[in-house]
């Protein structure tokens, strides 16, 4: 399933390539702010992205931009328990590889908007409380599947600023009884060549 979904956005990329006036390549990367919703005492989880992009221009204000991007994302929470220790809080460390196919509207001559679709695949998955460190990628879900919208600015030298939130529309978990998603605000940089 994972092969054919990346096969058919590569072939769909290459069609575009073929009609576009304009491809660039690129790497990104950036901070990221994530937690997962449902949960009642979650709070944010600073995190990273890291990959590469193709830009492909299909006129002056339209443009597809697929990307291959490493990201961690998690939660944390604190839960009160009367073992004489206060709070324990916990962290849950889920690291994908997401790839992003969005579609982007200049508005201004270098300013842009974007939307479009996210697959991810779960590399891993840890939870962390207290000094025990446990792998749940077991009882993770796999794929993952979200929207992105955000925005940007490419400055004349390739070098680009970039905002997007994605939200995932799967529960993370293999479990019916349990529906967390994932949250994800990301602010950046890249490069195009």
């Amino acid at each position: 399933m994972k092969k054919l979904i990346l096969s058919g956005v590569l072939a769909i990329g290459t069609m575009l390539a073929v009609q576009a006036q304009n491809v660039k390549f690129g790497v990104k990367g950036g901070l990221n702010i994530s937690k997962l919703t449902s949960l009642d005492d979650s709070k944010t989880l600073a995190g990273f992205n890291v990959g590469g992009l193709i830009n492909i221009g299909l006129n002056n204000s339209w443009a597809i931009q697929p990307e291959v991007v490493y990201s961690a994302q998690g939660t944390k929470t604190s839960s009160s328990i009367f073992w004489g220790l206060g709070n324990i809080s916990s962290t849950t460390k889920l690291n994908y590889v997401n790839i992003p196919v969005m579609v982007q509207y200049t508005i201004a001559e270098a300013f842009y908007v974007e939307a479009g679709p996210q697959l991810g695949i779960l590399a891993s998955a840890k939870l962390k409380a207290g000094d025990h460190t446990t792998d749940i990628k077991d009882n993770m879900k796999s794929i993952d599947f979200g929207l992105g919208f955000g925005c940007g600015y490419n400055f004349d030298m390739g070098l680009g600023i970039n905002a997007r939130y994605n939200f995932g529309l799967t529960n993370v978990f293999d479990s019916d009884n349990i529906d967390h998603k994932n949250s994800v605000a990301q602010i950046g940089l890249s490069y195009r060549f």
